[in-house]
């Protein structure tokens, strides 16, 4: 099943090409702009990290928008390792994963982590053993967990990707095809990197078709990124869910060296590399993209600006990368605000929709009981600004649900709660809580210190959560508690910049060097000494 290709960019892409904003994006990718390879990669993964991904069960549902392929009657799922999908997006084949057996091995479709998940490689903590499964968010990260049909991703299995013969395996080729190969392949290795003359892995792999070589590539150039900090070790960000430590592990990582900036194996790195460049992002890609935004908050940067790897990686690292959007004159600053909570703020709809409501009759369950949530079928972030203090109110990882009323707004499991201010520190945060429906339903923060309900310290950015209190179901009513922590009200205090740390914020976007004070100086006639430009500090000898 073909798709349609975007214009193919060449490896040597033009910044014109590169710099096209994606529509409705935004400031998404400002903390991108001007930085170049090391620290843009590192700006990239502060921008897309931590996605609120959904729990696991609730992928079947995603695919239906991320995944699917119109017809004239039903749509099917799109899967990427074959050409046969004749599955609906609502039969129940997909659902469960596996369905009776074939002389080829299972039926139906199954959810394929792209990169495998025991590449993840848990170890244990605290006396306590973990499997891949504790490995969150990438465990159901909707970017790189696929749908894929169960014979042809079981023959895949953990094997790293490449180039083959298709001696072991071949995938029903495509009717259209007039040559008549595999749609995807599995067998030994035998890609060559550019400059070499033989194989440098030479073990199993599985090849997908070559229309879909630059769409994995591109999901795994996501993931070094959005998990940069957790290569080589990961650590829960969750503090719900636990901490948790492992290695990216696979033939097409570099297990001798632990810099995070590209840890793939050389080989795996050259693979990647080509197949990206010859398969440009396409209209499928773009679409899955923005199903991924809406579902889980966060984007794909090297499907949003194609060619980006090089920019990381490449032949124009050295090249300063420009995100397409307006730039202010000069970044604001941050005041003391106090916000009320509740779901006037936040500007969005709580009420469920009509079609929900239908769904909702349908199972037998009061509509009325869901007002005041946002499932995740809305799942982006909610965001607002409020004296430059931006504010998030996010599912968070495997959360399911947010809620507002005209009051309050509700942490449940999971839920997070983002304070960020523009060029100085938040020092302090005072919430007023409301109700709560369990004693143990504490707020509590990532950094600093929290005592009651007030925090205190010195961050750009500071994130809270509550503890964890398992919910309660009810078998004689079939009806399920979930606990909250309930916040009607929050103080946020702010500490004001001065001398350089002012002037370097309010030279940030600006193109000019300027003296440690503030004077603007000529470029061709620099002297030795310290001087600005685009917010750092730079030294002339």
């Amino acid at each position: 099943m073909k798709r349609s290709l975007l214009t193919t960019i060449c490896l040597a892409i033009t910044s014109v090409v590169l710099m096209a904003q994606p529509n409705g994006t935004g400031t998404y990718y400002q903390k991108a702009h001007g930085k170049k390879g090391r620290e843009l990669k590192t700006a990239m993964y502060e921008i897309i990290n931590t996605p609120s991904v959904m729990d696991y069960d609730s992928l079947w549902t995603a695919y239906r928008t991320s995944d699917a392929i119109p017809t004239d009657t039903v749509p099917i799922i799109w899967d990427m390792y074959s050409c046969n999908s004749a599955y609906s997006i609502y039969t129940n084949l997909h659902r469960n994963g596996k369905y009776g057996t074939d002389p080829e091995g299972t039926k139906g479709f199954q959810r394929e982590h792209s990169m495998p998940k025991s590449w993840f490689n848990p170890a244990a903590k605290s006396g306590s053993s973990y499997t891949y499964k504790d490995i969150w968010p990438m465990y159901s990260d909707l970017a790189h967990v696929i749908p894929a049909e169960g014979i042809v991703n079981n023959k895949r299995s953990n094997n790293p990707y490449g180039t083959n013969n298709g001696e072991w395996y071949g995938s029903e080729p495509d009717p259209n095809d007039p040559e008549q190969k595999p749609f995807s392949k599995m067998g030994k290795c035998t890609y060559i990197p550019e400059g070499l003359d033989a194989p440098v892995y030479t073990g199993r792999c599985f090849e997908p078709n070559d229309e879909y070589k630059g769409d994995i590539a591109r999901i795994y150039f996501y993931m070094v990124t959005a998990y940069e900090k957790r290569q080589p070790t990961w650590s829960g960000t969750d503090a719900n869910i636990g901490d948790h430590c492992g290695t990216w592990t696979g033939d097409m990582f570099n297990l001798e060296d632990d810099d995070p900036y590209q840890p793939f194996a050389p080989w795996a790195f050259d693979l990647l590399m080509k197949w990206s460049k010859n398969d440009p992002v396409s209209q499928k890609e773009i679409d899955r993209n923005e199903e991924v935004w809406r579902m889980q908050g966060n984007r794909n940067p090297f499907v949003d600006y194609p060619g980006l790897e090089i920019y990381i990686w490449g032949d124009q690292h050295d090249e300063a990368f420009d995100y397409g959007g307006e730039l202010p004159e000069n970044e604001p600053t941050s005041d003391n605000c106090e916000i009320a909570l509740n779901k006037t703020t936040f500007n969005v709809d709580w009420h469920p929709t009509e079609e929900r409501k239908a769904e909702l009759a349908a199972e037998g369950k009061d509509w009325t009981l869901y007002d005041n949530l946002r499932e995740y079928y809305d799942r982006i972030p909610l965001t607002i600004d409020k004296d430059n203090v931006t504010i998030t109110f996010s599912y968070g990882i495997c959360g399911k649900y947010l809620y507002a009323d005209d009051d309050q707004i509700r942490l449940y499991n999971y839920n997070t709660l983002t304070f960020r201010a523009h060029n100085n520190k938040i020092t302090k945060v005072e919430f007023t809580l409301g109700e709560s429906n369990h004693a143990d339903k504490k707020v509590k923060a990532f950094v600093g210190t929290m005592s009651d309900n007030i925090w205190t310290g010195e961050e750009d950015e500071v994130l809270f959560t509550t503890e964890y209190v398992q919910s309660k179901y009810n078998a004689g009513t079939k009806t399920t508690t979930n606990y909250y922590a309930a916040l009607t009200n929050v103080n946020i205090t702010v500490a004001n910049p001065s001398g350089i740390e002012q002037l370097m914020a309010e030279r940030f976007y600006d193109d000019n060097i300027y003296t440690l004070q503030g004077v603007r100086v000529d470029t061709d006639q620099l002297r030795p000494g310290i001087y600005i430009k685009h917010g750092r500090k730079f030294v002339v000898k």
